[in-house]
């Protein structure tokens, strides 16, 4: 995560700051924090046992700071967003169209706009349905932690989205030289891998020591939205 944070961010700045539309070079470097960095790190720690600090080790903590680094990585992805429109409109460039910020073949480009706008609406709903179930895990106690369990796989696709645009803007931003897109590559593609968990399985949300003494059925909210996504 930090490896990957580090090499966006300096392949990012490298372009000229005295260029047209040069407030771009501040795109892939939000989008890097968001993503490679803040959400990546919000997955770990949804995910993951034996992480250093006793005090991290408890699920209120553990979701707490889960919260915290999506939503720093939710305000960094809108940041990103916005100094795009403004770079776009400051060059009167149209939004939904190939610039000349980027390089590479026209449908590559065309293709990273659209993930981009894809992974950005994904990332709204999760944020409302995260909002709606820290809610009850908190006034409930930890107790109905299966309700809007579909955060789960609404997190997985948007990250999975994330990680595969990062990866195209990646090949189209020339500051980036063969080598560092090759690391940052493989850094990426291991985060997708090991990030999430592919396998259905809940990490330390399913360690018996902690798992929620009673369930409850998902509750009206919950079947309504999965109605509406065809979860039924």
């Amino acid at each position: 995560m930090g490896a990957s944070t580090a090499l966006i961010a300096q392949g990012a700045l490298a372009r000229d700051a005295t260029s047209a539309g040069s407030i771009m070079r501040l795109h892939p470097l939000l989008m890097g924090l968001a993503f490679s960095l803040m959400i990546s790190l919000g997955f770990w720690m949804y995910n993951y046992e034996d992480l250093p600090g006793e005090w991290i080790d408890t699920r209120e903590s553990r979701r707490k700071i889960h919260a915290f680094c999506q939503a720093c990585g939710a305000a960094l992805a809108l940041a990103g967003y916005v100094v795009n429109y403004q770079a776009h409109q400051g060059t009167n460039q149209a939004l939904f169209a190939v610039s000349s910020f980027s390089e590479g073949p026209a449908w590559l480009r065309l293709g990273h706009i659209f993930i981009g706008y894809a992974c950005l609406g994904g990332l709204a709903v999760q944020v409302m349905v995260g909002i709606l179930k820290y809610r009850i895990l908190v006034d409930d106690n930890d107790g109905n932690d299966s309700e809007w369990s579909v955060h789960e796989y609404i997190g997985n696709t948007v990250f999975a989205l994330a990680n595969l645009n990062l990866l195209t803007g990646l090949w189209l931003w020339k500051e980036y030289s063969i080598a560092v897109r090759v690391i940052i590559s493989l850094t990426l593609v291991t985060s997708l891998a090991f990030g999430p968990r592919w396998d259905g399985t809940r990490g330390f949300l399913s360690s018996e020591a902690e798992r929620p003494r009673r369930k409850k059925k998902a509750g009206a909210g919950e079947m309504a939205f999965r109605t509406v996504l065809g979860r039924t």
